[in-house]
């Protein structure tokens, strides 16, 4: 598959995730488009991740010089006519099948056609989205972590339809971007860390369902004996108890497993408005 001029990137989708995607690109030479339909968002998201950026300069960790080259590197527009001419094409919008279809149809239409298309999708699959992208041979799942400017781990997950020659291309344009990718070899729901966090999370809601232990006494032996950075509940608090419910429900419906239906300490707690810390009330907030 030949590919377009290097070091070339669009980023459909300009919130937290699309936006720090961008500017970890430009960081590493890439030029970058990030567009999105709201300018609104483009302008946070380009002053947001300036601060950061300079924060980091404050700091040492980054030359002054460097980062203002990463931040001219960023071309944000409304113009989805612009992501012609790059090589890779990632959409990083909600995390809905229906809008992200419709985005990934709109990108097929504008991008070059051997422009290697990636979805950021934690939960759906590229492998839904085949029908909608011309030459389904280059779209994957390139699933980064939040936030993209950190953490280190992108997924990259191959699905049937996707060629050889894209996983590898994938695989290089993330390390390029100085970030490690995991290969995932065959699509799963949930991939790998969201798989085992969410199926994790599932047992201490069982324990504390059946009385066996405490929600506090959980995250504590979760810490402590695990070595995670928050327990369980607490990080179902600060993820939202909805978004927990709804990746679950998702799960369930996705794959027929009876170990992702969401269990009533959790479904309760949706129906009262119990949240989490967007909410003021959770398990532990």
């Amino acid at each position: 598959m030949s590919k377009a001029p290097p070091k070339t990137l669009a980023v459909v989708g300009a919130g937290a995730m699309g936006g720090q995607i961008a500017f970890q690109a430009a960081l590493h030479g890439y030029d970058v488009h990030l567009v999105s339909r709201k300018p609104e968002r483009l302008q946070t998201a380009c002053t947001d991740n300036g601060e950061l950026l300079r924060r980091r300069v404050e700091k040492g960790k980054l030359g002054a010089e460097e980062c203002e080259a990463a931040l001219a590197r960023v071309q944000a527009s409304t113009d989805l006519s612009h992501i012609g001419g790059c090589s890779v094409v990632l959409e990083s919008v909600a995390e809905d099948r229906e809008v992200k279809r419709e985005v990934l149809q709109r990108i097929s239409e504008n991008a070059d056609v051997d422009a290697i298309i990636g979805t950021n999708s934690s939960t759906l699959s590229s492998s839904l989205f085949e029908q909608d992208v011309r030459n389904p041979q280059r779209l994957l799942n390139v699933h980064f972590f939040n936030p993209p400017l950190v953490m280190q781990l992108v997924e990259v997950v191959r699905g049937e339809h996707t060629a050889d020659a894209t996983v590898e291309a994938a695989m290089r344009f993330v390390s390029d971007i100085g970030k490690t990718p995991v290969l995932v070899t065959k699509e799963t729901y949930g991939f790998i860390a969201n798989r085992i966090l969410f199926i994790a999370m599932q047992e201490a809601f069982r324990l504390v369902q059946g009385g066996f232990v405490t929600v506090e006494d959980c995250d504590l032996a979760v810490r402590n004996g695990l070595g995670w950075p928050m327990g369980p509940f607490e990080l179902a608090d600060l993820v939202g108890l909805d978004v927990v419910e709804a990746i679950l429900a998702e799960g369930h419906a996705q794959t027929g497993e009876d170990r992702w239906t969401p269990p009533a300490i959790l479904s309760e707690r949706v129906r009262r408005g119990d949240l989490g810390k967007k909410s003021g009330s959770g398990f532990r907030t």
